[in-house]
């Protein structure tokens, strides 16, 4: 008698788990997909604005205000250096970003995943702070040539406005790493909810 009973229990839940849980778990992969070339076109975004940055900042420097001091290439190294290593970071996260194979199995995507989520959060947090900081620090390093070049009044008014022009740039970069994280964690979610189906 127990017999027809195990059988009826184990049709139910092959069926339960069959047809299902693979539809469920192609759409979640293919949302995961979806999420991280969404987080790529971000980091293609943030290379875009820091290389035409970064262009524009040595232009100025050669061209319009070729500055001589010691104390002023470091400032500038300082500013142009943060930027490249930054797009150098962005590129590296594109290569990371490709090396998640979402058609591997749950638990090796989910890890290489969440690696990738570690990695980021890392960039967002110390190294971006570092680099602004070391951006900062350049642009100040430059005052003391510019009082050659300009008037007190000038200087004055061109590092108050760097400040604000930091607080609205600090602002942007703000939002844009939300949106960045809040689609990782969208994808750290579809790579649990995968692990678990």
């Amino acid at each position: 008698m127990s017999d027809p009973i195990d059988d009826l229990k184990n049709k139910w839940n092959k069926a339960k788990t069959s047809e299902p849980d693979q539809a469920s778990t192609s759409h979640l992969i293919e949302l995961s997909k979806k999420k991280m070339r969404g987080a790529v076109k971000m980091h293609i975004g943030n290379i875009a604005v820091l290389t035409i940055t970064l262009i524009g900042i040595s232009a100025f420097f050669v061209y319009v205000a070729p500055l001589k001091e010691t104390l002023s290439h470091f400032g500038i190294a300082l500013m142009t250096g943060g930027l490249l290593i930054r797009i150098v970071i962005e590129c590296y996260s594109i290569y990371r970003s490709s090396k998640v194979d979402f058609s591997e199995t749950a638990i090796a995507a989910s890890k290489k995943t969440m690696n990738f989520y570690s990695y980021r959060k890392r960039i967002h947090g110390p190294v971006t702070i570092g680099i602004l900081i070391a951006y900062t620090v350049g642009f100040y390093v430059l005052t003391p040539e510019f009082t050659d070049y300009l008037t007190t009044t000038q200087v004055i008014l061109m590092d108050t406005s760097y400040l604000l022009a930091a607080a609205i740039f600090g602002f942007s970069i703000r939002k844009a790493i939300k949106d960045e994280m809040r689609i990782l964690d969208e994808l750290k979610g579809l790579q649990e909810e995968i692990v678990e189906a």
